[in-house]
């Protein structure tokens, strides 16, 4: 028994030798994640119809349209367009790039033709991994190996589940804003945590383009400009010299411009779906009376009829898309009708958003199948291989909207009492940490409250992906800070040799 204890301990001592925590992260998370997108069966996500507008913006097209499925099946197979496509420019998103990149690659190793989306999750994966380093590194800095490597799991736990990582395989921007996201927090930890002077320029110019572009996937995401202001305000604790405040003010002021820009002028191609969901699958669907509310708000009672259905229903009273439902029914209400009503009637906009809490648990749409039709599973069939995490959580976790607001009170008190110590002692660390939870908890909530407004229970799983994302970056922020026993004393190391020494 003790030789073989022996030889455990050397193992260990090899493995940490040669292994360092966030290349353990990049290992298991790479090899997960391959399994997943790369070897038969192959998993993704099925189109769920709003693929259109970004295969003609990138050039692609459907081939077979017969046997095409929506819905149930993952289809990995397009067309590459082979004669001008004129209506490329009618989407813009910064999605494009890493779908660019793809067509490009598929082109120069595979096919001029034929485009296999697996070459896209290819793309996000290669970008993906050196995330996790970056992150894994900045949370493990100046700790033990034996810390460092917990934390390391506890990333691949959460971070790993491939209800995050299924999005690579698919043409939704969620794969895009997991990354520009991942990329913000991993950064500005490791900028707070190191002195390495000649690392900070390249860490900068990465949190200006990973900001950019998840500002710029989709107009919904100018919304999340308040917790990035928020941040933005808290990195100026590192700004000592007058020109880096001055670049500074102008990059947010560039952000927020950019912003206001695009939401006055950049048109909602979705605003008729969404304001019919939020009526029909908002307002009206938790009220016993949607008639009389809808003549509350003056509009005809017989739109009550229209509750519970969705803009696409073959079968409704009214056609959604007919023009008697656009002049009677969504021209007479818009997004300040409705957020008055909620105003009016708050208990039934506190079941909406418990009932979004379970959504949120899910990540990944139930009705959108996983695996081809040619493997022969059921349509709409999930894959469970590593989803631990997320299940866990739809299990155990607090099915109410009070639970994030307690939540987010309870991290800002705890980092609070950092942020009090850093302005008394001058630590900028506990000031920027501070402001990059406020930021993620004041986005997460406002995405919650905004997808219930704006689209009530509609399409509600990915519309919250974000808010999954960041409650779990906040989480192992947290944890890893309650491992390194440092949640009121953040200091960077001095030296970068110092990272996960034993």
């Amino acid at each position: 028994m003790a030789n073989v204890l022996r030889k455990f301990q050397r193992l260990l001592y090899f493995f940490s030798n040669y292994i360092s925590p966030p290349l353990f992260a990049v290992l298991v998370i790479g090899i997960i994640t391959s399994v997943l997108l790369f070897v038969p069966p192959i998993n993704g996500l099925a189109d769920n119809g709003n693929y259109h507008r970004v295969l003609n913006a990138s050039g692609l097209y459907i081939a077979n349209v017969k046997d095409y499925s929506y819905l149930n099946y993952f289809q990995k197979d397009f067309a590459i367009m082979q004669y001008y496509n004129q209506t490329s420019a009618q989407f813009i998103s910064s999605q494009q790039l890493f779908i660019t990149l793809a067509i490009w690659l598929n082109k120069l190793f595979f096919s001029a033709n034929h485009f296999d989306i697996r070459f896209l999750g290819a793309v996000y994966l290669l970008f993906y991994l050196p995330g996790i380093y970056l992150f894994v590194q900045g949370l493990t800095v100046g700790l033990s190996k034996g810390r460092s490597y917990l934390i390391a799991l506890f990333v691949i736990f959460l971070l790993g589940d491939t209800s995050y990582t299924i999005y690579f395989n698919s043409f939704y921007l969620e794969a895009t804003s997991f990354l520009a996201s991942l990329y913000i927090v991993a950064t500005i930890i490791y900028l707070y945590r190191t002195k390495e002077s000649s690392k900070r320029g390249l860490l900068w110019l990465l949190l200006f383009v990973s900001t950019l572009i998840l500002l710029s996937l989709a107009k919904r995401q100018f919304g999340l400009i308040f917790g990035i202001v928020i941040i933005g305000l808290g990195l100026f604790a590192f700004a000592k010299i007058r020109g880096t405040r001055l670049i500074l003010s102008a990059v947010l002021a560039t952000f927020i411009g950019l912003t206001i820009f695009g939401t006055v002028y950049v048109p909602n191609t979705m605003h008729d779906i969404d304001l019919y969901h939020s009526l029909t699958r908002g307002v009206m669907l938790e009220t016993p009376t949607p008639g009389a509310r809808m003549r509350e708000g003056g509009i005809n009672r017989q739109y009550g009829l229209e509750k519970g259905t969705t803009y696409f229903d073959e079968y409704s009273p009214v056609s959604p898309k007919s023009t008697q439902v656009k002049e009677q029914f969504l021209d007479k209400a818009d997004s300040l009708w409705v957020i008055v009503d909620y105003i009016n009637h708050p208990n039934e906009f506190k079941q909406l958003l418990d009932i979004a809490v379970q959504d949120v648990y899910f990540v990944k749409p139930s009705e959108l199948g996983n695996y081809e039709q040619a493997v022969g599973g059921a349509p709409a069939e999930q894959t469970r291989f590593f989803t631990f995490y997320n299940r866990i959580k739809a299990a155990v976790y607090p099915k109410s909207f009070g639970f994030y607001i307690l939540f987010s009170i309870a991290l800002i008190g705890v980092y609070g009492v950092g942020f009090y110590r850093g302005i008394k002692e001058n630590k900028p660390a506990l000031i920027v940490r501070f402001f990059l939870i406020l930021g993620f908890l004041v986005n997460m909530l406002l995405i919650f409250l905004s997808s219930v407004i704006f689209n009530g229970d509609s399409d509600l799983i990915r519309l919250l992906f974000l808010v999954s994302l960041y409650f779990d970056l906040i989480s192992l922020v947290l944890w890893s800070d309650i491992v390194g026993k440092r949640l009121w004393n953040d200091e960077p190391v001095r030296k970068e040799e110092r990272i996960n020494e034993a």
